[in-house]
């Protein structure tokens, strides 16, 4: 399978501009898994607002809360993650295919 390397860099701008619109509208993010964690630390940077792990229900308190991941292919892990958390606003860096893959994924000899 052919995958298109996301750089760093790339990957910031991108993010931004995906989580720009939510600025000032969610109080708490999260991810899923490993690459969910990246970007929702990511974004919780970008947008001011802290970062939780995905342990499960979130208190009201800390709402509305943000689910985000760095790639949606089958869907499946983030509605998982939806229904885990209950989250309200649910949002993917990149939408494949095309297949991307990374900089950390990245082959290190």
């Amino acid at each position: 399978m052919t995958y298109r390397l996301v750089t760093e860099p790339e990957f910031a701008k991108r993010l931004r501009e995906v989580v720009e619109p939510l600025r000032g509208k969610v109080g708490v993010v999260t991810g899923p898994g490993r690459s969910g964690a990246i970007a929702a630390v990511y974004a919780s940077h970008e947008l001011g607002v802290p970062y939780i792990p995905p342990t499960g229900r979130i208190p009201e308190r800390l709402r509305p809360l943000l689910l985000i991941d760095t790639a949606h292919w089958t869907g499946e892990t983030i509605r998982k993650a939806t229904r885990k958390t209950q989250a309200d606003v649910v949002v993917c860096v990149y939408v494949e295919p095309p297949m991307v893959r990374f900089w950390y994924e990245r082959r290190r000899p």
